[in-house]
């Protein structure tokens, strides 16, 4: 069985697809998302093995959501437009397939096929723009916030989660794991469990045994592995 999302902002695009998916016994829709941001939460929780991702999505698009994603452990995405000219972008970043909307039974049945004769995972490696993130998608209660880059202090991981910490001293929780963040965003690795914004460090403590400790201009102490602390001194320029 092939385990699959339906993504788009459109409630009846999303019946449509589903109608139209129903006559593929080996397709299970696992659920539904009317936006971006609640699509990555599923993705990182149940794991499908086939996105149907709409490209023109209000405040993150379907291209933008693909920079959010783990590209080592990536589903197969096939992108759902309504313009024929998206169909380059979509191929650009890497997309199994895509479907212009509405979509049409013997255009899917083709898709599907492919599908069927290549079910190893993708991986996929650097993306176009990876490191282009703007802005870290939090949840607060009742609402999602979009942090820009501008207005992260630092980024902490621990057994409830990642918490995206702001200039203004507020935690708020992600999605995201750290390496995604690592990789495509200029936060700095300085501990496996934190990033830095160096934009933010006010002053490095050097400690014993080759250990160290952030101050940020706020006050926060954010700790500093050996590890890490090489490519923190040659990132500042610190002899």
């Amino acid at each position: 069985m092939i385990t699959a999302l339906i993504v788009d902002d459109e409630p009846l695009a999303r019946k449509e697809l589903r109608r139209v998916l129903s006559k593929a016994d080996d397709i299970a829709i696992i659920a539904e998302c009317s936006n971006a941001i609640d699509a990555i939460g599923v993705i990182n929780r149940e794991k499908p093995e086939l996105v149907f991702l709409d490209i023109q999505m209000p405040r993150v698009s379907g291209i933008e959501m693909l920079s959010m994603l783990d590209h080592e452990r990536m589903p197969h995405i096939v992108f759902l437009t309504a313009y024929d000219e998206y169909a380059v972008q979509a191929f650009e970043q890497h997309a199994f397939d895509y479907l212009l909307k509405p979509v049409n039974q013997s255009r899917l049945d083709k898709t599907l096929e492919r599908l069927r004769r290549d079910r190893e995972p993708q991986k996929i490696g650097q993306l176009p723009g990876a490191n282009q993130l703007r802005q870290i998608p939090c949840f607060g209660q009742h609402h999602v916030q979009l942090v820009r880059m501008e207005e992260v202090e630092y980024v902490a991981s621990s057994v409830s989660g990642v918490s995206v910490v702001t200039t203004d001293g507020s935690e708020l929780p992600t999605e995201l794991p750290l390496h995604i963040l690592q990789d495509r965003t200029p936060l700095l690795r300085c501990h496996r469990q934190y990033l830095v914004n160096i934009d933010f460090i006010e002053k490095i403590n050097f400690l014993e045994n080759g250990l160290a400790e952030i101050r940020t201009r706020r006050g926060q102490i954010v700790p500093v592995s050996r590890r890490f602390f090489p490519q923190i001194k040659e990132r500042l320029g610190i002899l």
